[in-house]
């Protein structure tokens, strides 16, 4: 979207919106690494204000946020029939597999409530799973079956999808550099809010437009402001409450 040329880093985002402001100067000031004891502080909120403007670029767009996928495994343990997946899930990818044994667990036909009505004596099944599901009241993985001491210590790598968050140097965002440079300015704005208590609403508004129209190719809509900027008034009010 935006383009093709992505290549921007999150290192590159914090160095520019350190630049944009005055807290730094010029390349020889550029930080090389995420890690400044002097400057810690501000690397720090400047990694935090650069996802939360990317998020909200994409929730006022209405470009749905890009997934990444990543890889995690769960190890088989007697009498447990649940398991905790990764906090950062969005959606698992489907069989999970045991790469050591070449045994699959594929994804229950029906889901959840239609695995517990066919189990009316839950603790009847036992043995090697077969199936599993995503549990809806707690999002953990569900076996078809409870292992017993045979299955016990068995791994299964899964993978899954999950929201981008930028947190490493080399991350790049996830669009094209033309949008990077539209959306400094309204990082910038509140990065200012959250160490200066001061924020501009034009300069805001302005910079997460022009960054949605690049990345859509749309044309200019009345406001990109979060409805709690919009009204507001002459106070300043948290930009994304």
């Amino acid at each position: 979207t935006g383009g093709n040329n992505v290549s921007k880093t999150l290192l590159n985002g914090v160095n520019e919106l350190l630049k944009k402001a005055k807290l730094i100067q010029g390349d020889s000031g550029s930080l090389t690494t995420l890690t400044d004891s002097p400057r810690q502080v501000w690397v720090d909120t400047a990694v935090q204000v650069l996802n939360e403007v990317m998020e909200e670029l994409y929730s006022v767009s209405g470009v749905p946020l890009p997934k990444e996928l990543a890889e995690s495994t769960i190890t088989l343990v007697t009498n447990d029939r649940d398991y905790a997946l990764a906090s950062d899930l969005v959606s698992l990818h489907f069989p999970l597999l045991d790469e050591t044994n070449g045994q699959f667990l594929y994804e229950y036909d029906g889901g959840y409530l239609a695995l517990v009505a066919r189990q009316p004596v839950p603790a009847d099944f036992t043995g090697m799973p077969f199936y599993a599901v995503v549990r809806p009241t707690d999002g953990q993985l569900y076996l078809d079956r409870i292992p017993t001491a045979s299955e016990n210590g068995l791994i299964y790598k899964y993978r899954y999808d999950k929201d981008i968050s930028l947190s490493t140097a080399a991350a790049t965002f996830p669009f094209s550099d033309t949008v990077f440079r539209a959306l400094i300015p309204a990082a910038t704005e509140l990065f200012n809010f959250y160490h200066r208590k001061e924020f501009s609403e034009g300069i805001f508004k302005v910079s997460v437009g022009r960054a949605a129209r690049l990345m859509t190719n749309t044309q200019p809509r009345t406001s990109y402001l979060p409805n709690r900027i919009r009204g507001a008034g002459a106070g300043i009010a948290h930009p994304f409450d």
